[in-house]
């Protein structure tokens, strides 16, 4: 422990005593100051407050024994020793019965008078030590529970916000959400929404940091330091909080905030297992909704019209008959198609969803999926174009499920893209860290994506609020299992849109490092 920042108080009506000891003292690191009578130690110790005092008995104006009246009464904590040429056991028992933690008799021995002064003043460091850990102690048992009686993440942020704000003296502060390289705040105290700087979130901060603030990003103008806090959860940091203060804090409030932050993401991971949980429910109750829904229809015409057959199977025409089986079929192929889209949900979430994956052309699948939309886009006098580099090397995929993502991409093209309007497909190498993939776009002009919706178009059982999307069919499970498909291929997924113009939906997937190459049979306008 170091003890050398430790500021002692001399107070002795004798100069030469107080010049001894002050410059002993300060050769030996510590910060000394000096009075010359008993009211001014009392008025000293008031205004900067020591680590120790050492006191002479016999001073004028008030004496040693009434300065250490004055301070018991003032519940002082600061150790004194006194020293004096009173060596009579009476005066010794009254010193102590003050609350004087030793009495040396003067002329003092130099070795005697440097162990007494270090033992007091570590005493003291260990009992300001062991009264701010209480003190912090209550304050998080304060804390703890006003977020236990919370499970929203935007309540838990202002409680950070307070707390951390009280503890550090900040001027202003922010607390958000990491998303990316980005932290999108949930929370500030101390700045408006629109003077809010835009923050680079630096995925290499690992502890709590304390730098200059950039002159370009201050949340307050008289702000010179900056204090991040990571929150952790599961390893990763999942929330930050943003201190900036007028000067850096000490190290006890920097293992203060670290403990804080331990109890802020139980917090947090308590509120995003309840908003899960949440969600769940919203799901299942979206499942039923959807199933209920999607079943409904065409068992009701299945029902009806195979009633109607047996009915008068006989007396109806062949055309009757063959637009009453189309009918019934197409109930069924939507029936047999919902079953399979939740199967697949199911093997993802239960993890048995296995993948075939070998070298497959993606020219061969995208024509045999052409040829499946052909008579669709023709019905809606769309043009659907596809433009291939001449040659490209074969992907590492499920040929099946490939065929299942770009089945799903261009139907949902088709579907929200107007009649006369444009689909086009293409296809390019491009270069990324785990190698050469290759990207796949379908673009259309269709009606787009609402900037609302943008952010939850592959969640499960999602449509969007939007007449010309509703009066479409569809379970809003395409998109989601569209983008696990390509995740679990080892690509990635996105889309840029807007609405009213069209969207843009891309994928990519690996290749294989051979040099083979497959020709593009499928380049063709339809």
């Amino acid at each position: 422990m170091d003890l050398k920042n430790s500021t002692i108080l001399v107070a002795d009506d004798d100069a030469l005593t107080r010049k001894l000891l002050s410059t002993w003292l300060s050769h030996r690191g510590y910060e000394v100051k000096t009075a010359e009578n008993g009211q001014q130690a009392l008025e000293m110790n008031n205004q900067y407050g020591f680590d120790l005092i050492l006191l002479d008995i016999t001073m004028p104006d008030i004496d040693g024994f009434g300065v250490l009246t004055e301070l018991k009464a003032a519940g002082n904590t600061t150790p004194v020793i006194v020293m004096s040429a009173l060596n009579d056991l009476k005066s010794v028992i009254a010193c102590i019965q003050l609350g004087a933690e030793d009495f040396l008799n003067k002329p003092v021995e130099s070795e005697l008078l440097w162990a007494r002064i270090n033992a007091s003043v570590e005493k003291k460091h260990y009992r300001d030590a062991q009264q701010t850990w209480l003190e912090e102690l209550n304050l998080l048992q304060q804390i703890d529970q006003e977020l236990n009686t919370t499970l929203d993440r935007e309540a838990i942020s202002w409680v950070t916000l307070h707390y951390g704000m009280q503890k550090t003296g900040a001027l202003a502060s922010c607390i958000g959400a990491i998303d990316g390289q980005r932290l999108q705040v949930r929370a500030m105290q101390g700045i408006e929404a629109d003077e809010l700087p835009p923050f680079t979130v630096d995925k290499q901060l690992r502890e709590i940091s304390q730098t200059p603030v950039p002159e370009n990003g201050r949340l307050h103008p008289q702000a010179k330091y900056r204090l991040t806090l990571p929150i952790y959860r599961n390893a990763i940091i999942r929330d930050m909080a943003i201190f900036d203060l007028a000067a850096p804090v000490s190290e006890s409030t920097i293992r203060f905030l670290k403990r804080l932050s331990i109890h802020i993401a139980i917090a947090m991971h308590n509120a995003q297992l309840y908003a899960d949980v949440q969600a769940a429910n919203r799901a299942k109750s979206n499942f039923v909704a959807m199933v209920s829904h999607e079943l409904k229809n065409p068992l009701s015409a299945i029902q009806s019209y195979t009633y109607l057959l047996r009915r008068q199977g006989g007396k109806l025409p062949d055309e009757a008959r063959t637009a009453y089986l189309d009918i019934i079929n197409d109930g069924a192929t939507r029936i047999h198609n919902l079953a399979l889209e939740l199967d697949d949900i199911t093997q993802m979430e239960t993890g048995q969803f296995r993948l075939k994956v070998e070298a497959v052309s993606l020219p061969d699948v995208l024509q045999n999926v052409l040829k499946l939309f052909a008579p669709q886009v023709e019905n809606r006098q769309q043009e659907l174009s596809v433009q291939l580099p001449e040659t490209l090397p074969p992907v590492q995929a499920d040929a099946k499920r490939l065929s299942q993502i770009l089945t799903n991409l261009i139907s949902n093209a088709s579907k929200y893209t107007p009649e006369g309007g444009r689909i086009h497909v293409s296809a390019q190498l491009v270069a990324a860290e785990s190698g050469r993939q290759l990207q796949v776009v379908v673009q259309d002009n269709g009606i787009g994506i609402m900037a609302v919706d943008q952010d939850k178009v592959f969640s499960q059982f999602f449509r969007a609020n939007d007449e010309r999307v509703t009066t479409e069919r569809g379970t809003g499970l395409g998109l989601n299992i569209t983008k696990k498909l390509v995740e679990l291929q080892g690509g990635e997924i996105g889309f840029t849109s807007e609405h009213g113009q069209g969207s843009t939906f891309f994928f990519t997937l690996p290749v294989l490092d051979q040099e083979t190459a497959v020709s593009a049979k499928a380049q063709s306008v339809v």
